[in-house]
């Protein structure tokens, strides 16, 4: 599934950031799932008539990405999440046979217990025909299924959002008739979440807030850069979360060097976050020195490291980590970097 997948769904296995996620999107904040009233029920689906396998499992398995049972008041609901790092331009269909071998699952369990209390000699099992016919009686229920899909990549969505959208309803005909065929049609939702995505993070009660916060501007370095500035939970953020983050954001330096992050009993992800932006900034530099050198171009390759250098000195770093700088990315000597530095040429 991918690291950044790995990631997100080992964060969400924790009862409370997975019940936040559905109070947040699904309930606009409201407290209605409570963590502990939540229920491990990971299982694997039957396989399907064709026998092939499509996702994780083998055999035509079908594997949920994270399943619990809701016991509430006497009352049972299937919650589920689906975690998407590449669009899907299929997701509805998947979403829609996933939660329709929940459904059969369920069934399955309910006639298995009526046919073998009939069996074991219970009597009035069944009320008629119709329910010895599906060995379903007019009481038996199943318990709702709520599936989210959790699309956490970088490009925008834009694959279908319900099964109407992967359908052709074709051309021919009146449009009116066209009309009638599209207004029967029994269609199947899709809940999709983009964390991509500005969303309220108001409604969270767990770090899965300052989480969902960060994604959406993995693109907006300037908009990521006032977050980061004004939001004090970034310079100490617990372990979980942070690794976390540095998957879903890239930040190979924390992931690589971790301790060097560790300020008291949390992390400062601040840091390493602009320590990647600034990388990656000085890797464009870089790349923009070199072809400038290659094609002679050496005025636009000063006015490049002065825009730099002026950068660098209102961010409030250094003279001495500046000229550091400058001959780490620019491959400058000591003395050519002071120099740069002073406003001379080299």
């Amino acid at each position: 599934m991918g690291m950044e997948n790995d990631a997100l769904l080992s964060y969400l296995e924790d009862d409370a950031r997975f019940a936040d996620l559905f109070n947040c999107f699904c309930f606009g904040g409201m407290q209605v799932v409570k963590p502990q009233e939540l229920r491990e029920a990971s299982e694997v689906y039957t396989a399907a008539p064709d026998g092939k396998d499509r996702k994780g499992g083998k055999d035509g398995q079908r594997i949920r990405d994270i399943k619990r049972r809701l016991e509430s008041g006497g009352w049972l609901k299937i919650l589920t999440v689906e975690a998407q790092r590449d669009v899907s331009y299929c997701m509805p269909w998947r979403i829609m046979e996933y939660d329709c071998r929940e459904y059969g699952q369920q069934v399955q369990q309910i006639q298995r217990r009526n046919h073998a209390a009939e069996e074991a000699g219970e009597k009035h099992v069944y009320a008629n025909a119709g329910e010895r016919l599906g060995r379903f009686r007019r009481e038996d229920r199943i318990a709702p299924v709520y599936t989210l899909c959790l699309y956490h990549g970088v490009e925008e969505w834009d694959g279908p959002r319900c099964l109407r959208d992967m359908v052709d309803f074709g051309t021919a005909g009146s449009e009116e008739a066209q009309g009638e065929w599209e207004k029967w049609f029994a269609d199947y939702p899709m809940r999709l979440v983009c964390a991509n995505e500005a969303a309220d993070c108001t409604g969270f009660r767990t770090s899965l807030g300052i989480v969902f916060a960060l994604l959406p501007l993995r693109k907006d370095k300037a908009g990521l850069r006032r977050l980061l500035e004004e939001d004090a939970a970034y310079r100490k953020m617990d372990e979980e979360t942070a690794r976390t983050v540095g998957v879903l954001m890239g930040v190979k330096r924390f992931m690589e060097h971790q301790e060097k992050y560790k300020e008291g009993e949390g992390y400062n992800m601040c840091q390493a976050i602009k320590e990647m932006m600034e990388d990656s900034r000085m890797e464009g530099e870089k790349s923009g020195w070199e072809k400038g050198e290659k094609s002679g171009r050496k005025k636009e390759q000063a006015e490049g490291i002065r825009i730099f250098i002026q950068s660098n000195r209102d961010d409030g770093t250094e003279e001495d980590a500046i000229a550091g700088k400058l001959q780490k990315y620019y491959e400058m000597t000591e003395t050519d970097a002071w120099k740069m530095l002073n406003g001379g040429r080299i």
